[in-house]
């Protein structure tokens, strides 16, 4: 017959299988590259040269169930002229006008998206192998509510104070962000000029920017996060790192984009 089980035995039992857990969710997106596959590319209609992953990753969204039915919305001119402008010249839009060898790489992500997540340290772990092999250019789409959006005009105004990427790490240590005042003490704690700071956040050019990414989104299709462009290859989602270093060997094998041939 057998007796009840230790309950410390149980606990260490029940500890292990929450630690296996956390491991698999962190180790399965670099597991991928032990086992690489053939990519599929579809040509993009009317955006060439880019081009599509047949294969989506894990997307974080608003509302993915909704997608495609959303209810007519008044017209608003203004939008239209920077869809049609990124339509007009979409490799300049994204990653602007130069001559650099290395493959551009466009990131559209939120500050509470888990997958963008995912996909950062994939890019980062990819970078720290390769370095120079990549330029990386971020734009800011907050979808998951108004702690996004504050997080990314602070973000891009810590920018104006050539903090982005301070700002940007410090923010992705506490996300939820819907107080100026837990702001301030954020920009604050990494040196910057908090009451600017906050007084940047209004400015115009920081509605701009993020009305900007979201024409770019529009355009490319990335109605949830993370959006990526890798040279001319579009996907929306998480994917394994395998995937990701696969897109990036074939476009080295390309030529540049027009836009960085500049």
């Amino acid at each position: 017959m057998t007796g009840p089980q230790n309950p410390w035995r149980r606990r260490a039992m029940l500890t292990g299988g929450a630690g296996v857990v956390a491991a698999w969710v962190y180790a399965v997106p670099r597991l991928g590259s032990l086992w690489p596959r053939k990519l599929v590319y579809r040509d993009i209609e009317g955006l060439a040269p880019f081009r599509e992953l047949a294969s989506a990753g894990a997307v974080s969204s608003a509302n993915n169930l909704i997608v495609g039915f959303d209810a007519e919305k008044p017209a608003d001119p203004a939008k239209d002229a920077r869809i049609a402008a990124v339509r007009a010249d979409p490799c300049a839009a994204l990653f602007g006008k130069g001559n650099d060898a290395r493959i551009p790489v466009a990131f559209f992500s939120d500050f509470n998206c888990p997958n963008c997540r995912v996909m950062q340290a994939i890019l980062d772990d990819y970078q720290t192998a390769n370095p120079g092999v990549l330029r990386l250019v971020r734009f800011e789409l907050p979808i998951l509510g108004a702690a996004s959006t504050t997080a990314s005009k602070a973000v891009l105004a810590a920018d104006r104070q050539g903090a982005y990427e301070k700002m940007h790490a410090r923010l992705m240590r506490n996300r939820m962000v819907s107080d100026l005042n837990l702001v301030k003490a954020m920009a604050e704690s990494i040196g910057l000029n908090s009451d600017q700071l906050v007084a940047d956040m209004q400015r115009t050019e920081i509605d701009t920017a993020l009305d900007q990414a979201r024409a770019l989104a529009d355009v490319f299709g990335f109605y949830g996060t993370p959006g990526m462009v890798m040279g001319r290859t579009v996907f929306l989602g998480a994917i394994p790192a395998a995937d990701v270093a696969q897109i990036i060997a074939d476009e080295q094998a390309l030529p540049s984009l027009p836009c960085q041939q500049a």
